[in-house]
């Protein structure tokens, strides 16, 4: 069973979305900034294409419907939920081993993010609620700082994910050092929120790993070396591609992790 069917929206015509449908044109008449797609059932296509800033523009309009501070519509709710699916399916595959209840507890948590994600003030909904989902359902299970500090920078990876392919082969030999792990943390979490996606993760650890190896510790730019023309170099030997088009998405990968990490950071009460 999956997190869309213990959330009754794994079909187009189930209640939640039968009751959204017909109230979408009145949603985009409220608040223009819906009127991406005519038809309700358009916005998953329409937010897999779409200019990052301009989805979440959407998402956090569905977040104010949705919460009771602001349209207090349950069946916005059930839209935000539904869109965010994929993210929460890719949390299901990666954390089912922690729990044969993995869906359940990330429905319930999904549901309760997208009910009360705080609009007024936030940004990057996406990969915030996912975030907040998966803390929530990692508390529920106990596991987490309070519990066991590994656990807190632990995650399962499936054999087939792209993250062994950049692993070096005796990695399993070596223990992690914290920072190793904070990375592994931080880049799964931004997949798993659309923050980048797994090849720019891949990138990223492959880059992370060559700067260690040449112990390069800055390029003059702040990104700790990890633009430096020899790392960059090395990269692009191995990917087949050349050393400025490594920089280039390097670059852009890292202001995207930037940008979601200062925005989450900024909502964290000092």
């Amino acid at each position: 069973m999956s997190v869309a069917t213990q959330l009754g929206l794994g079909d187009p015509e189930s209640e939640v979305l039968a009751t959204a449908r017909p109230r979408w044109p009145g949603w985009v008449s409220a608040h223009p900034e819906l009127g991406v797609v005519e038809d309700l059932l358009e916005l998953p296509a329409w937010l897999r294409q779409a200019d990052r800033d301009d989805a979440d523009l959407v998402l956090l309009t569905l977040a104010e419907l949705s919460s009771p501070a602001g349209g207090d519509d349950v069946a916005a709710t059930g839209v935000l939920a539904w869109v965010l699916l994929p993210g929460v399916g890719l949390l299901a595959a990666r954390m089912f081993t922690l729990t044969p209840r993995i869906d359940q507890l990330l429905a319930a948590a999904l549901w309760m993010e997208a009910r009360t994600f705080p609009w007024q003030r936030g940004h990057r909904v996406a990969a915030n609620i996912l975030m907040n989902t998966r803390k929530a359902v990692m508390r529920d299970l106990g596991v987490g700082v309070a519990a066991d500090p590994t656990w807190a920078r632990t995650f399962p990876v499936a054999p087939s994910e792209n993250i062994w392919e950049a692993m070096p082969a005796e990695a399993s030999e070596t223990p992690w050092t914290s920072a190793q792990q904070e990375l592994a943390e931080l880049l799964e979490w931004a997949c798993a929120g659309g923050v980048i996606t797994d090849e720019d993760r891949s990138l990223l650890l492959d880059v992370a790993q060559a700067a260690d190896r040449q112990q390069t510790s800055r390029s003059g730019r702040g990104h700790a070396g990890l633009l430096g023309n020899d790392v960059s170099a090395e990269v692009a030997v191995r990917r087949g591609v050349a050393a400025i088009t490594v920089r280039r998405r390097t670059s852009r990968a890292i202001r995207a992790l930037r940008d979601a990490v200062g925005l989450t950071a900024a909502k964290v009460p000092a």
